[in-house]
């Protein structure tokens, strides 16, 4: 790099600046910013060359001239500015959040990429997934797709894009129903496994992974969701300004079931930051709908409730003493209410939350948990009863997603029923 030559220099602010090299030091470069901005003292490796003036973007950030963090970063810039918000590295997808509808997702789309290699279109969702689905076929392989990124970045959309495409492109006989099931199913576990935090206002709070089953005709038999690392501290505890999982204050949009559950408002409860949302009503009426349509009986809902409004009840049970942890006479409500939700005699909770019993060579013992341990028992009570719940639910989305591998196909007289068994698989994962 020469004196007067356009470099990219590292800034807090933007990331990188553009600017000329004024001086040469023994370890640092110098780089006046062309913003007029004062000067910038930066390592030698932390100042990258810059493509040529008037350079055009390219689809593939490997199609630069110099390929570095910064002209990267510029590259992907300059093209969101357009409305771009795909580019390719080699066979590596990266997505920039718009943050506003685009007609990029339509039959179109669809059939403008089917068949066609990397590069030979702009870049898109569609193309990976079409040579996911064409790699499945030509090697008799299955296949992975990676969506990675952080809170915000869109991954959740992107794998839905990535299922919705595979799906449609593989047109099996579940292919009618598949497609509206899924859409079903997105609002039940939006509610249960998303929430508001500082960076996104519906971010996912759990890691999802989603097989797409195929016969061995590679036609499409069901979805599979495995759920993994969901964020059970958040039932206990949020971050100032963050709230917990979406469902929980849907409870409060029911006088009907405010008054059933023995509950008042969000602030009167220790484990629920923040406060509801202008439509939480009608979020409310999304996610009854939605648990119609897969199948959970009245019995079921009801139990689902309860759980839900014995958890807030749970974290508002508060502790006193010493060396031997009490019930604040305080708590009392919330203790009546947990037990009654939960249907558990009262005494059997609280000897629960604060009494530790073992066995010793077939002697029973019991031994009093200090306050700080009786709150730690609580809250891996709540947290526990919400990763069950949460488990339960998928499963039964799961029912709903792949019936086949369910259920028995139907058998001819003399022959024992099987179920249907996948040959291959496209799993997307969500992390």
């Amino acid at each position: 790099m020469d004196a007067g030559k356009k470099v990219w220099a590292p800034d807090l602010k933007e990331g990188f600046v553009l600017g000329e090299i004024t001086d040469f030091g023994t370890d640092v470069l110098t780089v006046q910013p062309l913003n007029g901005g004062k000067p910038i003292e930066a390592p030698y490796d932390a100042v990258y060359p810059s493509e040529e003036e008037g350079a055009k973007t390219v689809d593939d950030n490997c199609g630069l001239m110099f390929l570095n963090e910064a002209t990267l970063l510029h590259n992907m810039r300059r093209r969101f500015m357009e409305d771009e918000v795909y580019t390719y590295t080699a066979n590596i997808l990266l997505a920039v959040n718009p943050y506003h509808s685009l007609d990029l997702y339509g039959p179109k789309q669809v059939q403008a990429y089917q068949g066609k290699s990397l590069g030979v279109l702009p870049p898109h969702v569609y193309a990976i997934s079409d040579k996911a689905y064409r790699d499945m076929r030509n090697l008799g392989l299955s296949q992975g797709i990676i969506v990675s990124g952080e809170s915000g970045a869109g991954k959740t959309e992107a794998a839905k894009l990535f299922v919705r495409h595979l799906i449609t492109v593989s047109k099996g006989t579940e292919f009618e129903g598949l497609e509206k099931r899924l859409v079903q199913v997105n609002p039940l576990l939006e509610a249960f496994g998303n929430a508001q935090t500082l960076m996104n206002d519906n971010s996912s709070r759990f890691g999802k992974y989603s097989r797409l089953l195929f016969d061995s005709d590679y036609k499409v038999m069901g979805v599979q969701i495995s759920e993994y690392l969901l964020e059970k501290s958040r039932v206990v505890e949020q971050k100032e300004g963050e709230r917990s999982f979406h469902v929980f204050y849907y409870l409060f949009a029911s006088p009907e079931a405010k008054s059933l559950y023995g509950l008042s408002e969000p602030k009167n409860y220790n484990s629920l930051g923040g406060g509801l949302w202008h439509d939480n009503s009608a979020m409310y009426e999304d996610l009854l709908r939605s648990l119609d349509e897969v199948g959970f009986t009245a019995e079921e809902k009801k139990a689902m409730h309860a759980m839900l409004a014995a958890t807030i009840h749970l974290s508002n049970i508060q502790f006193e003493g010493d060396e031997e942890a009490q019930i604040k006479d305080s708590s009392l409500d919330a203790v009546k209410h947990t037990a009654r939700l939960l249907q558990l005699d009262e005494e059997q909770l609280r000897d629960s939350l604060t009494v530790l019993k073992t066995v010793t060579r077939g002697e029973h013992i019991r031994r009093k948990y200090k306050p700080d341990q009786s709150y730690d028992c609580r809250d891996a009570m709540a947290k526990a009863i919400y990763q069950r719940l949460f488990g339960w639910i998928v499963s039964k989305i799961n029912v709903l997603l792949a019936p086949g591998l369910h259920t028995n196909k139907a058998a001819r007289p003399g022959v024992a029923a099987v179920k249907a068994i996948p040959a291959y698989e496209i799993g997307v994962l969500d992390i």
